[in-house]
């Protein structure tokens, strides 16, 4: 039957374009005869998935080669340290941030790799979300550098693809770790402190490298993905409608488990130190209560603090957490 649809609306078409042909001239004639009938399906190049480049099986086959970081000017000057505009290359690409660098130092002193969660473009400014932290390390003895990410501060624009500027944020954190050990000529140990979505990019990073790295997270976001973006998503003005489309086109051409670091936990070394208030509502604490039972699965070495009264940025316990974080580092930090 469809075949036979198919033959007279061919036909009709061959007539009409005969009596156009005779009315309108030789142009629109050949323009009618190209017409593709939309019943008859022709071959198509599959389609591609990009995508795929930023998944944690792929990116952890990839070789991470070190980038340039270069100090710009001085922002802050405190007794016990100086802070630091600087920059980092990656490719073609500029991305600034803070680093501390204490009065007293050597090529062994430290170095804590600060990353923020999420704060609106807008009213970002470099040091934002990690300062406060990092300062109190400085004070202690540590360097601490913070990128600001692309797209914020002075660092260049983030890619045009929002899903690709998303995915591609693990890789560069960990560019960023294959060139802090050896800063300065030095032979540095390395850690952790991330805070929110931070801690997202620090878990899936450490998934990618799958090295020995001490980490503390406050209020990690480690809900599986695309939950992990979806349950922000009410706070837009289209109360998620837009994130929800694009989340089925990735479903109907990707396994996003792939992209999930609930997936890849045994690829983590440890140790960690996971903090979260019982009053966060940005990152609820029931998303650390069933992430360290998957490090209980696979027998992975971490320390669990909960703050029943706090809120997502540890309030009113900062000044308790950030204790337990230089004991942390002593201890696990050569």
């Amino acid at each position: 039957m469809l075949q036979i649809k198919q033959t007279v609306l061919l036909g009709c078409i061959a007539v009409l374009s005969f009596f156009l042909g005779i009315l309108l001239g030789p142009e629109l004639t050949t323009q009618i005869a190209n017409f593709t009938s939309p019943l008859i399906i022709e071959k198509t190049t599959p389609v591609e998935h990009p995508y795929l480049g930023y998944s944690i099986p792929t990116l952890q086959n990839r070789v991470f080669e070190p980038v340039p970081i270069s100090v710009l000017a001085p922002i802050a000057t405190e007794s016990a340290f100086t802070s630091y505009l600087f920059r980092a290359q990656f490719a073609e690409r500029f991305m600034t941030g803070q680093l501390n660098l204490p009065t007293i130092s050597d090529e062994n002193t430290p170095i804590i790799l600060m990353l923020r969660g999420y704060i609106p473009p807008e009213i970002y400014q470099t040091g934002v979300g990690t300062k406060n932290a990092a300062a109190v390390f400085a004070k202690n003895g540590y360097i601490t550098i913070a990128p600001d990410f692309f797209g914020v501060a002075g660092s260049d624009d983030e890619l045009v693809d929002t899903w690709a500027a998303r995915f591609e944020k693990p890789g560069l954190i960990a560019q960023l770790l294959q060139s802090l050990p050896n800063y300065e000529q030095g032979n540095r140990p390395v850690g952790i402190w991330a805070h929110s979505n931070g801690g997202q990019i620090a878990l899936t990073t450490l998934e990618i490298l799958s090295q020995p790295i001490p980490t503390t997270l406050w209020a990690p976001v480690t809900a599986p993905f695309p939950y992990s973006v979806l349950y922000y998503s009410d706070e837009e003005e289209d109360e998620g409608r837009a994130v929800r489309l694009w989340i089925n086109q990735l479903e109907s051409e990707y396994d996003l488990r792939q992209f999930s670091l609930r997936q890849y936990v045994s690829r983590l070394k440890g140790p960690l130190q996971i903090h979260h208030g019982q009053l966060d509502e940005a990152a609820p604490k029931i998303w650390s209560d069933e992430f360290v039972k998957l490090l209980d699965a696979e027998n992975i070495s971490y320390k669990y603090y909960k703050y029943p009264l706090a809120d997502h940025n540890l309030q009113p316990n900062w000044n308790l957490a950030i204790e337990r974080d230089l004991e942390f580092f002593a201890k696990n930090l050569p």
